[in-house]
C-alpha cells in the first residue's frame, strides 16, 4: 500500500464517520469556570481556522482541535505555505532560508533550534501562527523566504487557569509540561515550561562519491547508522501591568536548554579507477552538541487619547551559551592508521535590541506607522583540537586549527509607512533603511583573518487591496528580504566531520537581496473559504554551500555567494467546517526554482510540490477523532537534484473526560509503514558527482494525558467577531 493510497483511505474513513454527525452537538459549558449570562450578550459558534490578509496568512491554533494534547510541529504541518520533510526542516514556500518570531519579535530560542523545540512546545500553549511572505517595513527585513510569526497565547481572564501534561512513545520518548496563568486586578501572569527525552529512529544510510580528479581514490562509499537523543527543556515567563486603559507595562523571559548526543557507526572505503579497494577503515563517531538560550523583554506601551495612535519603547536580550563536543576517531582495515581527534568549541553570542515604534489610524482612512531599530550581535568564539597520541597513550594539543572569534554586528534601522483607503480600494507604502557594520577578527596559530564590512540597504514596500464585496478580496504586494549571513556562515574555522571530510566558513559573504511579489485572492462561504496565491522572488546573490574534492580524496565545503535564484509558486487553501462536528483542511503548491552560478558556469532547475490534508470529526460526547497527511517532492538547489517524495501521515484519537478537564491524545505516526525511504540525492559538481540514499522505521505511537484546572469568570457582553489587521 502507497503512501497516496493510504492518506486518501484515511481521509475516506473520517468523512465516512462525519455522516454519522447530522445532529448539532449540545452546547457544554465552559469547563474551567463560571458563566454569567447577561441579557446582550452574542455569542459566536464559529471560529475561522485560517485568516488571509494582504501581508499575511494567519492560522488559529485555538481553534484547532489537534491543539490539545499536541505539540507544535503537529499543526506546523496543517499550515498553508510551511511542510516539514523527510529531515523534520520546516520550509516555507519549499525555502529554510526565513526568520522565525516569538509574539513579533526576534528570539534565540526559537530562531537557533526551531527543528528541535517544535516537537516539544505544547500546541496548547500558541494563539496563532502567522506566515508573512511580503512583511510590511515594521518587521526586520532579514530572511530571504519570509517570517514564520508564532503568537503565544495570553489566556487574560480573571482569576487563574493552567493545565499539566504528559506524553511518552514508543521509541522511548517521555517528556511532561505545565502551564500556569493568573490575573488579579490589574496584574497578569503566565508561566510555561516542558521537558522531554526523546530519541529519533535510527536512521541508516550510504553516500557515493566518484572523484574526477583522482585516480587513487576515484570511488568512495560511507555506509552509516546514525542514534540521535535530544533532551530539551524551556521555561517561559510572562508579566503585565495595566494602569489604566491607556498604559501597559510588560515583562517576558524565555530559557530553553537542550542536549543533543548523537552516535554514529561508519565504514569508509576507497576504490582506485581499476574498482581495487586501496582503503577501508572504521570510524564510530560520538558528537555532543549544548544549545543553551535565554531571551528577556521590557516594554511600555502608550495608547493616545486623541487619535488612538499606539508609542512603543521596547528593549531586549537573547543570550546563546553553546558548545559542540566531537570525537573523530578511525580504526583501520586497509592501508591505514589509528586516528582518534578530540574537538572541544564553545561560543557565545548576545543580540541586544533597542527599538521605538509608533502606529496610528486617523479619521478611518489614514493610517501611517513609523519607527527606529539599533541592534548589537556580540559572538565570541574558542576551541580546543587535540590529537591522541597512540604510542604515549596521551592528548597533544593541535594548534593548526584554532577558532578565537571575536565578532560584533551593528544594526542601525528606521521604517515609515502610510495607508489610505479609498472605499474598497485600500493603498499602502513605506520603506525601511538599514545599514549593516560588521566588524570580526578569527585567531590562529598561522595568522589573524579579519573582515570589517559594511552594507545600506534601501527595502520599499507597495500594498493594494480591493475588498470586492464581503466575501471576495483580491491584493497585491511587493517587498525587498535582505538575508544576512550569520556567525557560523562567516567564521573560517575549519570542522572536520572526519578525516576525509571538511567544512569551514567564508567571511568575505555579503548580504543577499531577494524581491518579491504576491498576488492573494480569497473567497467564502458561511461554511468554507478558499485561498489562491501566486508568489515570486528574484535574488541575484543567493548564499549556497558548496563542495570541491581533491586528489588526496578530501572534499571541502564552503558557503559563496554563487546563485542567481529565480522563484514562483502557486498555492490553493481550501477550509470546510460544516459545523462543529466536522473539519477538513487542505493545500496544494507546485512551485518552480532556477538556479544559475555564472563563476561555475552551472545551472539547475527544478518544479517542487506539495500537498496537505487534515480532517477532524466527532464520534461521541467528548471524543473526537483526527488524520492528516502530507506528500511533496521535486526539492533541488544549485548542485543538488532530490528524487522521489517526502510524505507522513497520522491518525489519533482525542477523549475529555470530567467535562473536558482531562483529556486524552492517543496518536499513531505512520502506522502502516515499516521502513520509510528518503527520496534520493544527487549532486553534480565540477570535478564529483555524489549520490546519497537512507532510510528508517517511521512507525510509532504516543500517548498524552492533559490536566486541566483553574477558577475563571468570564463575562460576555456584546461578544462579536471582529478580525485583527494590517489593512485599515
Amino acid at each position: 500500500m502507497n503512501a497516496k493510497t493510504i492518506i486518501l483511505t484515511a481521509a475516506a474513513l473520517v468523512i465516512g464517520l462525519a455522516a454519522r454527525a447530522q445532529e448539532p452537538e449540545t452546547a457544554q459549558p465552559d469547563s474551567l469556570g463560571t458563566v454569567q449570562k447577561l441579557k446582550e450578550a452574542t455569542v459566536v459558534a464559529r471560529q475561522e481556522l485560517i485568516k488571509t490578509d494582504a501581508d499575511k496568512l494567519t492560522y488559529n491554533v485555538q481553534a484547532d482541535p489537534m491543539a490539545e494534547g499536541g505539540n507544535l510541529i503537529d499543526i506546523l504541518r496543517n499550515v498553508p505555505m510551511l511542510s516539514i520533510n523527510g529531515e523534520d526542516k520546516v520550509l516555507l514556500n519549499g525555502s529554510t532560508d526565513y526568520k522565525v518570531l516569538v509574539n513579533g519579535r526576534p528570539t534565540g530560542m526559537l530562531a537557533r533550534n526551531f527543528e528541535q523545540l517544535i516537537k516539544t512546545i505544547p500546541a496548547s500553549s500558541i494563539k496563532e501562527i502567522q506566515v508573512i511572505t511580503n512583511p510590511p517595513v515594521k518587521y526586520d527585513a532579514e530572511g530571504i523566504g519570509g517570517i514564520i510569526n508564532i503568537v503565544m497565547a495570553k489566556r487574560l481572564k480573571s482569576g487563574y487557569s493552567g493545565s499539566l501534561g504528559v506524553q511518552g512513545g514508543t521509541l522511548g520518548s517521555a517528556g511532561g509540561s505545565g502551564y500556569f496563568n493568573a490575573q488579579l486586578g490589574k496584574f497578569t501572569f503566565s508561566a510555561n515550561a516542558s521537558g522531554t527525552y526523546f530519541p529519533n529512529p535510527q536512521v541508516h544510510g550510504l553516500t557515493d562519491i566518484e572523484n574526477y580528479t583522482s585516480d587513487d581514490y576515484r570511488y568512495q562509499r560511507l555506509d552509516f547508522t546514525s542514534d540521535n537523543t535530544y533532551s530539551p527543556g524551556a521555561f517561559t515567563l510572562e508579566a503585565s501591568y495595566e494602569p489604566d486603559s491607556l498604559n501597559l507595562i510588560t515583562l517576558s523571559g524565555w530559557a530553553n536548554f537542550q542536549k543533543m548526543l548523537g552516535e554514529y557507526d561508519i565504514t569508509e572505503t576507497f576504490w582506485n579507477t581499476s574498482r581495487v579497494k586501496t582503503i577501508e577503515m572504521l570510524e564510530p563517531t560520538v558528537r555532543t552538541n549544548r544549545y543553551n538560550t535565554f531571551s528577556g523583554e521590557l516594554a511600555y506601551q502608550k495608547t493616545f487619547r486623541d487619535d488612538g495612535g499606539i508609542l512603543t519603547f521596547s528593549y531586549s536580550i537573547d543570550g546563546n551559551p553553546n558548545s559542540t563536543d566531537n570525537h573523530i576517531i578511525v580504526e583501520p582495515v586497509l592501508n591505514c592508521t589509528d586516528y582518534h581527534r578530540h574537538s572541544f568549541n564553545t561560543e557565545h553570542t548576545i543580540q541586544q535590541i533597542g527599538q521605538i515604534d509608533y502606529f496610528a489610524t486617523l479619521r478611518k482612512k489614514h493610517q501611517i506607522e513609523a519607527g527606529t531599530k539599533y541592534t548589537l550581535r556580540s559572538h565570541v568564539a574558542d576551541s580546543q583540537d587535540e590529537l591522541w597520541d597512540f604510542v604515549a597513550k596521551q592528548w597533544n594539543i593541535d594548534n593548526s586549527n584554532d577558532n578565537d572569534l571575536d565578532y560584533k554586528q551593528h544594526i542601525f534601522a528606521a521604517y515609515a509607512s502610510y495607508g489610505y483607503k479609498f472605499a474598497k480600494l485600500t493603498l499602502k507604502a513605506g520603506a525601511r533603511l538599514e545599514y549593516t557594520l560588521n566588524r570580526g577578527v578569527s585567531k590562529s596559530s598561522s595568522a589573524d583573518i579579519t573582515f570589517d564590512n559594511s552594507n545600506f540597504n534601501v527595502v520599499p514596500y507597495l500594498n493594494a487591496a480591493w475588498q470586492i464585496d464581503p466575501k471576495n478580496s483580491l491584493s497585491l504586494s511587493y517587498t525587498r528580504r535582505l538575508g544576512r549571513p550569520s556567525v557560523d556562515y562567516l567564521n573560517p574555522y575549519i570542522f572536520e566531520e572526519s578525516p576525509y571530510s571538511r567544512s569551514h566558513g567564508n567571511p568575505d559573504l555579503r548580504t543577499v537581496v531577494s524581491d518579491a511579489l504576491t498576488l492573494t485572492y480569497r473567497t467564502s462561504g458561511e461554511t468554507w473559504d478558499l485561498t489562491a496565491r501566486t508568489y515570486g522572488s528574484l535574488c541575484g546573490n543567493k548564499i549556497e554551500y558548496l563542495s570541491k574534492v581533491y586528489p588526496n580524496g578530501v572534499k571541502i565545503s564552503t558557503y559563496e555567494n554563487a546563485v542567481t535564484y529565480d522563484h514562483i509558486d502557486q498555492m490553493v487553501s481550501f477550509n470546510w467546517n460544516p459545523g462543529q462536528r466536522f473539519s477538513l483542511q487542505s493545500s496544494a503548491q507546485v512551485g518552480y526554482n532556477y538556479f544559475y552560478a555564472p563563476s561555475l558556469d552551472q545551472k539547475n532547475d527544478g518544479v517542487e510540490w506539495a500537498f496537505d490534508l487534515s480532517t477532524s470529526v466527532v464520534l461521541w460526547k467528548g471524543a473526537r477523532a483526527f488524520a492528516s497527511g502530507s506528500i511533496s517532492g521535486g526539492e533541488t538547489t544549485l548542485q543538488r537534484t532530490y528524487h522521489g517524495v517526502d510524505y507522513e501521515y497520522s491518525l489519533g484519537l482525542r477523549q475529555g473526560f470530567l467535562q473536558n478537564r482531562l483529556i486524552l491524545t492517543v496518536t499513531a505516526v505512520m502506522p502502516f509503514q515499516n521502513r520509510y525511504d528518503n527520496p534520493t540525492r544527487d549532486t553534480y559538481a565540477e570535478n564529483y558527482y555524489q549520490h546519497n540514499e537512507g532510510w528508517y522505521s517511521p512507525r510509532q505511537f504516543r500517548l498524552g494525558l492533559t490536566w486541566r484546572f483553574g477558577k475563571t469568570s468570564i463575562n460576555f457582553k456584546h461578544a462579536r467577531k471582529t478580525e485583527v489587521s494590517d489593512k485599515l
